[in-house]
């Protein structure tokens, strides 16, 4: 019931049956994808966004059919262990959850995608270091960040306690904020 009542409310706010990938299913060592018609930089973008919600990175299990036609798929992502949990090493938490957004207001050229950043929580460095829900991520630590799965790959090769440099742009203004990994509270 959970899970149909989130794709319902999912579906209402992206416009219906589009061709969107939507979480149907979050929690803290797995998240379910539900698409129709998928394109798998969509699927992997809305898994690696439940995931990155408990600070984690997504590794994808299966899919199957949820139709007759396979036109609608269910897609099963584990959320990987933390170091405390597994022994592997910890991937920083910036405190921050981030959308690829095609044709934002600011876009640069018009029509482009940019990773922009939709929600930020109250206990974490980026709130601390002054970003701000709408900021644009242009680059990190010099690099140019194009979409929400590099910025994921970037992060998770920065060591606990390292600083990080991330390019932003708010509205017309350029900044450069100074951010410090943690790891997750």
């Amino acid at each position: 019931m959970k899970q149909v009542f989130l794709w319902l409310i999912a579906g209402v706010i992206l416009g219906g049956c589009s061709s969107s990938a939507v979480i149907s299913e979050l929690e803290e060592d797995k998240v379910v994808i539900q698409a129709t018609y998928p394109n798998r930089a969509q699927v992997r973008a809305e898994a690696d966004r439940g995931c990155a919600f408990h600070g984690r990175a997504a590794v994808p299990i299966s899919n199957r059919c949820i139709d007759e036609h396979c036109i609608r798929k269910s897609f099963l992502f584990a959320c990987e262990r933390r170091a405390d949990d597994s022994g592997h090493r910890s991937s920083p938490w910036l405190g921050v959850s981030v959308d690829d957004v095609t044709d934002h207001l600011y876009a640069d050229p018009p029509g482009s995608s940019e990773v922009v950043i939709s929600r930020i929580y109250a206990d974490g460095p980026a709130r601390q270091a002054g970003l701000r829900v709408g900021d644009i991520i242009e680059s990190f630590n010099g690099l140019t960040v194009r979409n929400s799965m590099m910025l994921v790959a970037l992060k998770n090769d920065i060591e606990i306690g390292e600083q990080m440099v991330f390019g932003i742009r708010r509205g017309k203004d350029a900044l450069s904020v100074i951010m410090t990994a943690e790891q997750r509270r």
